[in-house]
């Protein structure tokens, strides 16, 4: 099995960030159809990728469904689809269960971001030990101490604290428990690292907990929620105009989201080459939570759909690369993309 580095990947890396679209086309007649699923966090990016490319072929169709990394990995080692989006890559098990003709491929880079939903206050900052004891359930309400203290003369209201996490098996998920085991000892025991974490007894006992579905539901019930908190990708939060918490990064500094501090989090892993740096990035104005995303094929074969399913890869990681800054992304720059297209072969 062909694994491109992550490493190398990151360190090519760079981009800006702005607005996203979730169009998708109409399904044509007569077209050579492509099926996919799984991460929702590329979606957004995903299918303005599947869109343009089918306006400039439409012979070629590709549905791509945003069902979570977990079900999308596993339909696709089942053989029920073409590719799956992953949030991390096939290894152990998987990887050995997927077979050795697949290829993995890092299509790009994001942030995760943590949204809220409290009218009225639209500079909510969080500490680590405050972002950690929401995700905890031993900081229930909005006007803690340890919220206060990050927020002088901020009126935080006394209201429980509900926290909107995934219900499905999310790449989006083990990114954001990652962080959290990264910055707290307490969470890294009691939770973990997990694409389905068992959150704490206390924050379910108390009705505090709500689960929604993929990234979009996530960001759906905190818009429907006062008093809500939640973790999705940037673009989910970035298109509505939602709430984002500027979060403490490891240089004590409350950071928003957003293309600067992203770029600060990309230089700052360059700089280290330390896999730690996607997790919790140093350096002044760096945004504290990255990943990257997979794409997860078997490009081989002389048939039609191969070789569709090779242009369409090659489109995405050379022009389409411009769309990822667009849509709230970090492109790969043109060295990173040359390097992962060597993966599928010559161009047909």
């Amino acid at each position: 099995m062909s694994l491109f580095p992550a490493l190398r990947v990151m360190t090519l890396a760079l981009g800006a960030l702005a607005s996203v679209s979730l169009w998708q086309p109409a399904i044509a007649s007569d077209v050579i159809t492509i099926t996919g699923a799984g991460a929702s966090f590329p979606a957004p990016l995903y299918q303005r990728w599947f869109r343009d490319y089918f306006l400039a072929h439409p012979n070629v169709q590709v549905d791509y469904q945003a069902i979570g990394s977990g079900p999308g990995v596993n339909s696709f080692i089942g053989g029920r689809l073409d590719f799956a989006g992953s949030d991390q890559p096939l290894t152990g098990e998987l990887a050995e269960r997927a077979g050795a003709n697949v290829v993995q491929l890092p299509m790009t880079a994001g942030a995760v971001v943590i949204t809220y939903n409290l009218p009225g206050i639209d500079d909510l900052k969080l500490s680590r030990d405050a972002l950690a004891g929401i995700f905890l359930g031993q900081v229930v309400r909005w006007n803690d101490p340890l919220i206060r203290a990050a927020n002088p003369g901020v009126e935080l209201p006394d209201l429980p604290i509900v926290v909107v996490a995934r219900v499905d098996a999310s790449g989006t998920s083990l990114v954001m428990t990652r962080h959290l085991s990264a910055i707290s000892e307490a969470f890294a025991k009691q939770v973990g690292e997990s694409m389905s974490p068992d959150w704490p007894a206390p924050l379910q006992e108390r009705g505090g907990l709500i689960r929604g579905n993929g990234n979009g539901g996530v960001a759906t019930f905190v818009q429907a929620t006062v008093g809500a908190i939640g973790y999705v990708q940037y673009a989910y939060a970035h298109l509505p105009n939602m709430q984002m918490a500027s979060v403490e990064n490891r240089e004590g500094e409350f950071v928003s989201a957003g293309s600067d501090s992203f770029r600060a989090a990309v230089e700052s892993f360059r700089a280290k080459l330390d896999p730690s740096q996607l997790t919790d990035p140093e350096g002044a104005g760096a945004y504290p939570i990255l990943a990257l995303s997979w794409l997860v094929t078997r490009p081989g074969g002389d048939d039609a759909k191969s070789q569709a399913m090779r242009d369409v890869l090659r489109y995405a990681l050379t022009d389409g690369q411009a769309e990822a800054s667009k849509l709230g992304y970090i492109p790969l720059s043109e060295e990173a993309a040359a390097l992962i297209l060597k993966q599928l072969g010559p161009a047909e």
